[in-house]
């Protein structure tokens, strides 16, 4: 038996990291509080108040694999994550642990909420997501583990 590739190291760091971190929640539920400004520190926006699903999945990678080898796009805009997707709603090459997915908002007219991809499980992906709630909202007060349909997803394979 081989040793893990690169890759397979670098999947199980940042969703290690990422598991670590289900639970971190916001000050008052305004996108403040000590994490959450670490978090948005990591794209440039500590103390703004942004939303910041996109900053958490940059922080993620950061913290789990350093700045300099973090896959991630640097940015807070969530359609960055899944530019060209490998999987778009039902078609491509199924989401793998550690790639983004973004949910695309009618209302919006673009993807409005990011996070990673734990696994799939039958017509879901378990994700690891920051800015959410229990109701999956793209707006929420902390980081949670949420399951969501896949033909809903979007989702891009960034390592």
């Amino acid at each position: 038996m081989g040793s893990p590739s690169p890759q397979s190291s670098s999947r199980g760091k940042i969703m290690a990291f990422a598991k670590s971190t289900i639970g971190i929640k916001e000050a008052t539920g305004r996108n403040d509080g000590e994490k959450v400004e670490e978090i948005l520190k990591s794209v440039g926006l500590e103390g703004s108040g942004a939303p910041w699903c996109a900053a958490y999945v940059v922080w993620v990678g950061d913290s789990a694999l350093g700045r300099d080898r973090n896959p991630y796009p640097r940015s807070a805009w969530s359609p960055d994550f899944v530019k060209k997707p490998n999987w778009n709603r039902g078609r491509g090459r199924l989401p793998s642990e550690a790639d983004t997915f973004g949910i695309y908002f009618q209302s919006l007219k673009r993807v409005g909420h990011t996070g990673l991809i734990e696994k799939v499980s039958g017509d879901f992906a378990i994700t690891i997501e920051g800015n959410t709630n229990n109701g999956g909202s793209r707006d929420g007060d902390g980081v949670y583990r949420r399951r969501r349909l896949l033909d809903s997803l979007l989702a891009k394979d960034w390592l």
